[in-house]
């Protein structure tokens, strides 16, 4: 048992590279899912993938799941991404589109049907104009599992905070940065915590232009944009000790979905904030379960 499971995208030529820094998990990039890759590919990224990391994700096309072409790309990449040996395919909703609640519950059905297995994992939306609120993803998720398709939400924190704190309309960021503290994140942690029983982070930090209608937003790296790191990281550290000494042991992953050329040390880097935070919550004497106790009944029980 660890705290959470930690990684970010990688293609098939970085999965070693990524292993030997230490992460446990890895996520088939989206291009590698929206074209065909050369014979053997898919193949030799799982036998790589299995020998390196404790879980693979994928991360679906750009595609409208909504749009019949889009479908039809999503249900190739999921056999892809299934040949791959990818546990968990995560995927965005798109834009709205009318009676979009029921249409996406219809997709994810034609998911299932693709791969009883996959668990698919849906974000939240990333622009005011896109399907997928905290209560549409809420909603979608405990409706999913109820007809056996195994769904959990892909919380992207970062759009988490555009969206909840209305940066897309009010383009106010340090209205939202004083708002986005530790209860802030907490009180998101709590509300899906109760409807998966795995829970996904996702994160990077952006910056964001709105121009008449529209909202751009722009990755940058760890340490130059919003959502401010200090609460969320301390956030991810009380819901993680907290996780794991007290509630019920569930899963845990983390994927930093920061720019490529500097997503290595930056995740790195947010790995060591989240621990070093986690390491006094552990240690603290005020604990309900010290450390020493709990390490001492871990060495039993193997």
């Amino acid at each position: 048992m660890i705290l959470f499971e930690w990684g970010t995208y990688n293609a098939l030529s970085t999965l070693k590279q990524a292993a030997l820094l230490g992460t446990r998990i890895t996520e088939i990039p989206p291009a590698m899912l929206s074209k065909k890759m050369a014979p053997g590919y898919y193949e030799s990224y799982k036998a790589y993938g299995k020998e390196f990391f404790t879980t693979i994700l994928a991360h679906g096309p750009y595609y409208h799941p909504l749009s019949e072409g889009g479908l039809k790309g999503h249900l190739t990449a999921i056999e892809r991404a299934s040949l791959a040996g990818a546990e968990i395919y995560n995927y965005h909703l798109g834009v709205r589109k009318g009676n979009d609640f029921d249409k996406h519950l219809e997709v994810l059905k034609k998911f299932y049907e693709k791969n009883k297995e996959m668990i698919y994992s849906i974000e939240p939306a990333t622009n005011y104009n896109e399907f997928g609120t905290l209560d549409e993803l809420e909603e979608l998720i405990i409706s999913a599992n109820e007809l056996g398709i195994k769904a959990i939400p892909g919380l992207q924190l970062e759009n988490i905070f555009l969206s909840e704190l209305n940066v897309y309309e009010t383009d106010d960021w340090e209205d939202a940065k004083e708002k986005a503290d530790v209860k802030f994140w907490l009180n998101i942690f709590e509300r899906f915590d109760k409807i998966s029983n795995i829970m996904h982070f996702r994160f990077s930090q952006v910056i964001g232009l709105k121009y008449k209608n529209r909202f751009f937003k722009k990755r940058v790296p760890l340490g130059y944009g919003y959502p401010p790191i200090e609460p969320l990281s301390e956030a991810l550290a009380i819901y993680l000790v907290d996780n794991a000494l007290k509630r019920g042991f569930k899963k845990v992953i983390f994927v930093y979905t920061g720019l490529p050329e500097v997503k290595y040390k930056d995740l790195i880097d947010i790995y060591a904030l989240v621990m070093k935070k986690a390491v006094d919550k552990l240690m603290r004497r005020d604990e309900q379960i010290e450390f020493g106790e709990f390490y001492k009944k871990m060495i039993e029980e193997e």
